[in-house]
């Protein structure tokens, strides 16, 4: 096996550590220890948990990457070719590669946030300005816009009773249910998943309660009006909009990268002058078997050099 290289040795102590979303302090205070000749601060965005702000130099160009991952924990195993471990491409892969090349620079921003795998809540909180680069898994594509997200919690109610007095299906909460989603799933809408069905108590009582959690992803704003819509005007049922994220386009130049809207959602839309870009495939993200490829993960800074160096050039308007 080849040896570690520097980068690889910040991601390998980076993946050690468990920072399910709500549990980053430990990661965060990891991050700290490796920015030696920056100006850092915490931005508390909760109150034991906080953002990392670091400066070096003088500069209006930002390299963002969250902190968070999803669960569960998953054991650091490293091969020829791959670095497996929870967060190896979604997202500590490229704060490996942030920390990484910011040592490189000599005026450069970084931001590492907490809660982007469930709120966004540091995202949100950052509110920083400037030229931002969101590192995300694009397989080393510049994007500049990404779908919307819309969550939904549906519930639905019955008449609880023995099974053989059920006469209409509107009596059972699972039935109305049934046929919400079955509704909805007619629209064919972009990305619509559900996520999660529950209800009943027995397959000989009828339901007297069901719910059901889902998710579609508008690749624009008259999608994301014509889905808001049709969600409030069911009927029959309880319809609780959790999450409401419009689709959205970057303000940088078309010169800096593609405008087709990724699917996935990410604090993209919190930085108005800000590009999408990353190491490896979105497809590695929350599996079981996460992974990053070594090689990807060696030319990752340089890769983030030439958009720092991009950057640079495109000036930052009055806002």
């Amino acid at each position: 096996m080849k040896k570690v290289t520097a980068i690889e040795k910040i991601l390998i102590d980076l993946l050690k550590i468990d920072s399910v979303t709500g549990n980053e302090a430990s990661l965060a205070q990891c991050i700290e220890s490796q920015l030696a000749g920056f100006r850092v601060e915490r931005q508390y965005v909760t109150k034991e948990r906080f953002n990392i702000i670091a400066r070096k130099g003088r500069s209006d160009i930002w390299m963002v990457a969250h902190m968070d991952t999803v669960p569960p924990f998953l054991p650091v195993r490293v091969t020829a070719d791959k670095i497996f471990g929870r967060g190896a491409i979604d997202n500590k892969g490229d704060i490996a590669g942030a920390i990484f090349t910011a040592k490189k620079l000599e005026n450069i921003n970084l931001l590492f946030t907490v809660g982007e795998e469930v709120d966004f809540c540091g995202g949100k909180k950052a509110k920083i300005s400037g030229k931002v680069i969101i590192l995300e898994p694009t397989g080393f594509k510049k994007r500049l816009a990404q779908c919307g997200v819309i969550s939904v919690k549906i519930t639905a109610m019955g008449d609880q009773k023995h099974s053989s007095l059920l006469v209409a299906d509107r009596e059972s909460a699972l039935h109305t249910m049934t046929e919400t989603l079955r509704g909805l799933m007619k629209k064919g809408w972009f990305r619509f998943n559900i996520g999660t069905v529950s209800g009943g108590v027995a397959e000989n009582v009828v339901a007297g309660f069901a719910e059901a959690k889902l998710s579609v992803r508008p690749r624009n704003k008259a999608e994301f009006s014509d889905i808001l819509k049709t969600l409030r005007a069911q009927k029959g049922v309880k319809v609780e909009i959790v999450n409401q994220l419009p689709p959205f386009v970057s303000g940088l130049p078309k010169s800096v990268g593609m405008r087709e809207p990724v699917s996935f959602f990410s604090e993209l839309s919190f930085f108005k002058q800000s590009v999408l870009f990353g190491a490896g495939s979105v497809l590695q993200a929350h599996t079981p078997e996460e992974f990053i490829l070594r090689k990807d993960l060696v030319r990752l800074p340089g890769e983030l050099i030439k958009i720092v160096g991009q950057l640079a050039k495109i000036s930052t308007p009055r806002l």
